[in-house]
């Protein structure tokens, strides 16, 4: 059986994990890495996708010819332009804010939109309803014009190709890391509930179980990560949905046959 068959086999028959406690350690760790790879692809590509968008947003903000000057000091905004607010619009529809006099909070900007806020104390980026704010004290007592904040950033496009691949590699490798911790937690209630089992069964194979059991609650948790809403008590509906797994898995173990039990053979008729 390839990869792939057993990847299915795990979403919904808790019989054909029972039988894989018989394959190879080794086996069993490549299929967990491939396991993480695939559930960390819907979160690569919206990673990369926000780091991408967040900068073109931001790049066509300071942009915008009606966007005054203006320098960041000591944790605030400043500007000389006449009026204390402004709301402009790009060419792609998103909105622009810019207030240094304090009068705009973040809790004001309208949901739903995508805005690019440059306020007294924090800058705002929203976009598709995902919104992030940054306090510019957050970055220390540094002192930054409006020209070599957009320097900055074009300077930064050319090095994301460069350090977005990095930081998914480490993202997956982290990832990957707790659920190698997720399994051997499973795997120990797993030694609670081995009674559960019609046979016995040694911690090697409990381990090899549970490191095939996490396949479905692992999906699971991709798909959902993978819509713009949150899951409620997700860690917790994680942890259900594997003890659950694992305990239908233990139940359905072959139940040996006693040696009284078998049919005498037949005699042959000459």
């Amino acid at each position: 059986m390839n990869t792939i068959q057993t990847f299915i086999k795990c979403l919904h028959s808790p019989t054909y994990i029972g039988r894989f406690r018989f394959k190879s350690i080794g086996k069993t760790i490549g299929y967990v890495f491939l396991l993480m790879f695939l559930a960390s692809i819907p979160a690569g590509v919206f990673l990369t996708n926000t780091v991408f968008s967040g900068v073109s947003q931001l790049e066509s903000a300071l942009s915008h010819e009606e966007l005054p000057q203006f320098s960041i000091s000591n944790g605030r905004l400043s500007s000389e332009m006449d009026e204390p607010f402004r709301k402009m619009e790009d060419a792609q529809g998103n909105i622009i804010i810019f207030d240094p006099s304090g009068r705009t909070t973040a809790d004001e900007l309208e949901p739903g939109e995508n805005v690019t806020a440059f306020l007294e104390e924090r800058f705002v980026l929203e976009m598709n309803g995902d919104r992030q704010t940054f306090r510019y004290e957050q970055a220390g007592n540094f002192h930054i014009e409006k020209e070599d904040l957009l320097s900055y950033l074009e300077s930064v496009d050319g090095l994301l190709l460069l350090f977005i691949p990095v930081i998914l590699v480490c993202m997956y490798l982290l990832t990957t890391a707790l659920k190698f911790i997720g399994i051997f937690s499973l795997s120990v209630f797993g030694l609670l509930i081995r009674k559960a089992s019609p046979i016995p069964l040694s911690y090697r194979q409990i381990w090899i179980i549970c490191a095939y059991t996490v396949t479905l609650p692992t999906l699971i948790m991709t798909i959902f990560n993978a819509f713009p809403f949150q899951l409620p008590y997700s860690f917790t509906v994680y942890w259900l949905i594997a003890f659950v797994w694992l305990y239908v898995v233990f139940k359905k173990l072959p139940v040996p046959k006693k040696a009284g039990n078998r049919e005498p053979s037949r005699a042959r008729c000459f």
